[in-house]
């Protein structure tokens, strides 16, 4: 099933949560909307879903108009972030209950129903739980089994709000690969919303990076990250040193045109000697996480910190070479640079 945003406009009070959305979302994707707090993204879900009405604007499923259709009309299956299964029901009954309340002339039967929940349990990974309560659940747990109740309807379009929010980091991510592997399984168009650059990165198909209402950019995760269209999206995925007119002039630039230079932390290198385009800085201190090194650079000329990351044994091997310690005079010499003119910056937008 395809979905289509057409002109869509959303407003609370004096708050504009979607401003002339527009959005075309292919049978069988996996799209994730992300953007900060009040960027629109849980709103954009909800009127696919049926669950708000916009103000103006359309949404068509598979080519037909479903603006004005009922939520139960759209055939749609909903997770939310805090699981909503029903305390005194069964596991098994939980994931039934679409089914059992569907009108009697297309319920399926007792023994295809029972079919049904065991197969889903079984995609699940969780079959053996069926007779246990959500209370005797873990968080991953309930969140896979509130995913088997919404696909128990056979949706067309499978909508998520922040699926994986109320859990823990390590949990997040064994359920984040759960659910790529099933989706390629089950193929059902989805949609998952979340603020988690790293979740929507490895799991979705497309990226759609929402800001104020609007859609800054749109497209596959590599390409998002790899070319930013805005500094909102480039400061949005992942972290990034500014430099305000400080790294050279872009070629073909208009003259006197003032730039603001990006450059993430993973792509400075550090050098004994000055280049080209290089940085002169002090080490001021350095931490090191697991397998990556953090160091934080202030810069000579200003004064100004500079972050940069690199793996361990590369920061080891660094430390040895150029005897690198707090204190240490080196460069920075960037790798990749992203430029946009002054005029596009906005620090307010990353609020």
């Amino acid at each position: 099933m395809s979905i289509e945003v057409r002109n869509l406009k959303k407003r609370f009070g004096e708050t504009v949560v979607c401003d002339d959305l527009n959005l075309d979302i292919e049978e069988g994707q996996l799209v994730a909307l992300l953007g900060p707090s009040g960027s629109g993204k849980t709103t954009l879900l909800r009127i696919i879903a049926g669950l708000e009405v916009p103000d103006s604007g359309s949404v068509l499923f598979h080519g037909e108009d479903t603006t004005g259709a009922d939520v139960r009309e759209r055939q749609v299956g909903f997770v939310f972030q805090h699981y909503a299964l029903f305390g005194h029901m069964t596991i098994f009954e939980n994931v039934a209950f679409g089914l059992r309340v569907r009108p009697k002339a297309t319920r399926p039967s007792d023994k295809a129903i029972a079919d049904k929940v065991h197969e889903l349990l079984k995609l699940v990974q969780l079959d053996w739980i069926a007779d246990r309560y959500p209370h005797q659940l873990s968080g991953g747990q309930r969140q896979r089994i509130a995913l088997a109740r919404a696909l128990a309807v056979e949706p067309k379009v499978l909508l998520l709000d922040e699926p994986f929010g109320a859990l823990d980091a390590k949990v997040r991510k064994e359920l984040r690969r759960w659910l790529r592997r099933l989706h390629e399984e089950v193929n059902v168009t989805s949609v998952f919303v979340t603020h988690d650059q790293e979740e929507a990165m490895e799991v979705a198909d497309r990226i759609v990076v929402m800001n104020r209402g609007r859609i800054e950019q749109d497209g596959p995760p590599d390409e998002v990250y790899d070319h930013p269209a805005t500094p909102f999206v480039l400061q949005f995925l992942g972290d990034v040193n500014l430099f305000h007119g400080r790294l050279g002039h872009t070629p073909g630039s208009p003259a006197g045109a003032e730039e603001v230079a990006y450059v993430r932390p993973h792509e400075l290198q550090i050098v004994d000697a000055p280049a080209p385009g290089s940085i002169a800085v002090t080490l001021a201190q350095a931490l090191t996480v697991g397998p990556n090194t953090r160091l934080e650079f202030r810069r000579q000329d200003d004064g100004s910190y500079v972050d940069v990351e690199l793996p361990r044994a590369e920061y080891n091997a660094l430390r040895e070479r150029l005897g690198l310690k707090a204190g240490s005079a080196v460069h920075l010499l960037p790798r990749h640079v992203t430029r946009f003119s002054n005029d596009s910056f906005d620090p307010a937008a990353m609020i």
